[in-house]
């Protein structure tokens, strides 16, 4: 038995090849085929010494001991290591064999149904094409020269068995069982190897099924880091951008003030310059911290959807381009505005959305464009759909520069000022937040236009709101009693002036405490709260005001420096009337009280 293995693995411990699969399979090849040999050596022998002792003819002795030779000689091929040429050699000596057998011996044997086991042992022991197509092209070439031989007698059979009926019947079930077995052979291998070829691939599914499930489990991982690491910089952004409003509100209060003050007072006129410059600086870093913040909700998928309302949308340009007009001021640039009369005097459109559209539109414009120019705006209907666009009069933008213009931190370098590169990207989130989009043609040395398209909808006037009355209405604060509860000294200043520029008696708390006792005592007609104090937090504080009988009724205007719908929503939930983010531009503020203060 020992030596029975050692023939039959004859050739398996020099196989060479790139992979341990090609490996194995390339040693159960040689396997099959050294035992294929000894099979059909053995049967060779034996049918030549049976028909020898039936017949006592050496017709077929010689041929089977040459046959089993050839078959030897295969298992030593493989020996020294030419497997394909043993393959090969196999299906030339089968075929040879079968072929003389059939010529010699007539049809008194079933060799034809050998032609089954040569066609499917050479599929199994090649794997290249050609190979195969070699295979089986010998194959068909021999068993169709048997059968022509058989028709036309070329060859005629050396042995007629015909005479000796049991001679005859022993010799054709003596060589069907012999090629019967053989057939089971390739079969048999045949089906080991698709079950192995089976396991394979079930091991490599599920070994490539672990791989996903640990790169889904690395992904899910970095996933959760990457958004520890997101919202770790969302608050980092939100509180930087808390602690850095508090005094920019300061600035941007006092520059506001110089301004009133220059207005009324002509001996400050040297001044006028400087506090527009100061104005519009602090105006310029406040846009830059809302961008950034935009941006940071935009990468956190959280940016805003469209909320949509019915907008006096030529009273909004208004006080749009006034508030920019300032700013345009300051390089003697002038913002020209027309809306058609083809547009309804109210539109169904999401203001915030659309206000940090044109803000960052103008802001763009007035930077880029030359000094002592023109910065336009114009809103016109097209079809169902509303256009906005805004031109400047500028060195103009190339068509290389055009492709990326609304990708984010991609920006212009200007003597005027310097951006983050962000407004464009985010005008572009804002346009689709609304269900419309944007675009730009520029032309060098001409300028640049930027044009958005919106859904058009006419919606119906504000109702309880006389529009002819209001600019005079926003001037009516005379004896109002306003309570600031700010903790911030600068910001108490700079609010204190401002109102009591515009006749308001005013209170200052620094804490919540503080401020329910002299809101109780001084029962204001408004209340101005920080969200942010020491103590009591502004939510409790606002919370207590609506739970107080003296104070529950007064409007609450939450000033913070929390830019964070979040925020707004959560504090306008407890309970206040409005939400304006720091620093706060005195025209809104100014706005916002006369809608309260009768």
């Amino acid at each position: 038995m020992n030596l029975l293995q050692r023939i039959v693995t004859t050739g398996c411990s020099n196989v060479k090849a790139t992979s341990l699969q090609e490996v194995e399979d390339t040693q159960r090849i040689i396997r099959f085929v050294n035992t294929l040999c000894l099979t059909c050596a053995a049967m060779s022998l034996s049918l030549s010494l049976c028909c020898h002792y039936l017949i006592g003819n050496q017709i077929i002795v010689w041929p089977a001991f040459a046959e089993a030779a050839a078959f030897v000689t295969i298992i030593c091929v493989n020996w020294v290591g030419r497997h394909t040429l043993a393959s090969i050699l196999l299906i030339i000596v089968s075929n040879v064999t079968i072929q003389y057998y059939s010529a010699v011996m007539g049809r008194v044997t079933e060799f034809h149904l050998l032609f089954i086991f040569l066609i499917g042992l050479s599929l199994l022991l090649f794997q290249r094409p050609f190979l195969r197509r070699l295979a089986i092209g010998i194959t068909i070439g021999c068993f169709m020269a048997g059968e022509i031989n058989m028709y036309f007698g070329f060859y005629p059979p050396a042995i007629n068995f015909a005479t000796v009926f049991p001679v005859e019947f022993v010799i054709r079930w003596a060589t069907i069982p012999s090629i019967l077995i053989l057939d089971m052979m390739v079969f048999a291998f045949y089906i080991k190897n698709a079950h192995r070829q089976r396991n394979r691939e079930m091991t490599q599914v599920q070994k490539m099924l672990e791989t996903v499930r640990l790169q889904n489990s690395d992904l899910e991982e970095l996933t959760a880091k990457l958004a520890r690491a997101t919202d770790a910089k969302t608050v980092f952004v939100r509180e930087t951008s808390h602690e850095i409003r508090t005094p920019l509100n300061a600035i941007f209060g006092i520059s506001q003030l110089l301004q009133l003050k220059v207005a009324q007072d002509r001996s400050l006129a040297p001044i006028r310059l400087l506090a527009d410059h100061l104005y519009a600086a602090s105006f310029n870093t406040r846009e830059i911290i809302n961008n950034v913040l935009e941006f940071s909700r935009i990468e956190a998928g959280k940016a805003d959807t469209a909320q949509n309302s019915s907008l006096d949308i030529r009273e909004w340009l208004d006080n749009v381009v006034n508030i920019h007009q300032y700013i345009a001021g300051v390089k003697m640039v002038r913002i020209r505005y027309n809306i058609s009369e083809e547009v309804p005097e109210f539109l169904f459109l999401d203001k915030m959305l659309l206000t940090k559209m044109l803000n960052n539109l103008l802001s763009n414009a007035i930077k880029f464009t030359a000094s002592e120019s023109n910065v336009s705006i114009h809103i016109f209907p097209k079809g169902e759909r509303l256009n906005i666009t805004v031109a400047d009069q500028g060195e103009g933008i190339s068509e290389e520069r055009q492709a990326t213009i609304f990708d984010a931190f991609v920006s212009e370098r200007n003597i005027f000022l310097e951006g983050t590169g962000l407004g464009l990207h985010i005008t572009r989130h804002l346009a689709e937040a609304m269900g419309g989009t944007i675009d730009v043609k520029s032309q060098i040395g001409i300028g640049t236009t930027f044009t958005v398209c919106l859904p058009l909808e006419g919606a119906a006037g504000l109702p309880g709101k006389d529009l002819k009355d209001w600019p005079e209405r926003m001037m009516n604060l005379n004896a109002a009693s306003i309570l600031i509860i700010e903790d911030d000294k600068m910001s108490q200043m700079v609010l204190s002036r401002f109102l009591c520029s515009l006749g308001s008696r005013v209170t200052l708390a620094s804490d919540g405490v503080e401020g329910m006792l002299l809101g109780r005592a001084s029962k204001p007609d408004i209340i101005i709260l920080d969200a942010h104090i020491p103590g009591m937090s502004g939510k409790d504080t606002l919370t207590h005001i609506r739970e107080d009988d003296v104070l529950k009724n007064v409007p609450v205007i939450i000033a913070s420096g929390d830019a964070f719908n979040e925020a707004s929503e959560e504090m306008i939930n407890a309970g206040a009337n409005e939400y304006l983010v720091k620093p706060i531009e005195f025209k809104a503020l100014h706005a916002t009280l006369t809608k309260y203060i009768e």
